[in-house]
């Protein structure tokens, strides 16, 4: 297999921690083991990342951008542009030959596993879901079926990484059906509601 090229050395740093993360877990993760692993020096580290907590945030980064990247590859398909890349999501999470095509699901585990031990990743995955909730409204996805399906997700996986999987790919199946009917488009779901007009009196009209 030939040497892969990498286009810098932050990326090569990235790859470098995510195979670590995989073959050891994050709380193994140093920036020694990482600057080992890659091939450079510590001021070279520290010129791309301030913080394991930040290399640990732009390994997140690049892992949501790859997913998306692939569910923008599939809404491209759905008919449907509303709603089409929370559909994606969906499939990409329940299919089981797409889960590896974009995030290797032992790094996709291991940093859920590692959110809970982390805060300020925490509050970066809260913002990440947020803005997710915030898209998919604009496109007329009713909000609190937005918000129910992002819940159900972040379950699955979570499930996932706690060994905690009950169900039957039969049930699984279904629920994968089950969130694609709530990521249907409502029309006008996604605009705000006009607020009463001041009467002269200074009272709703």
């Amino acid at each position: 297999m030939p040497a892969r090229t990498y286009s810098s050395a932050r990326e090569r740093i990235l790859d470098a921690a995510e195979r670590l993360i995989v073959s050891r877990g994050v709380n193994q993760l140093t920036v020694e083991a990482v600057i080992t692993e890659a091939g450079i020096s510590k001021g070279g580290f520290f010129h791309h990342f301030a913080t394991k907590d930040a290399l640990l945030t732009a390994i997140v980064d690049r892992l949501t951008a790859r997913v998306n990247d692939d569910a923008a590859k599939r809404a491209a398909q759905d008919p449907e542009p509303r709603g089409a890349r929370l559909r994606a999501q969906i499939a990409l999470t329940f299919d089981e030959d797409e889960r590896e095509t974009a995030a290797p699901r032992a790094l996709l585990l291991a940093i859920i596993e590692a959110v809970s031990a982390q805060p300020a990743l925490a509050r970066h995955g809260s913002k990440l879901t947020a803005e997710a909730v915030a898209r998919d409204a604009a496109e007329d996805i009713p909000v609190g079926r937005a918000i129910a399906i992002q819940f159900a997700l972040d379950g699955f996986w979570l499930s996932q990484a706690l060994g905690a999987m009950a169900f039957s790919e039969g049930q699984l199946r279904a629920l994968r059906d089950a969130l694609l009917a709530l990521a249907q488009p409502e029309a006008g779901a996604g605009r705000r509601p006009a607020r009463p007009r001041a009467s002269k009196k200074g009272g709703p009209a």
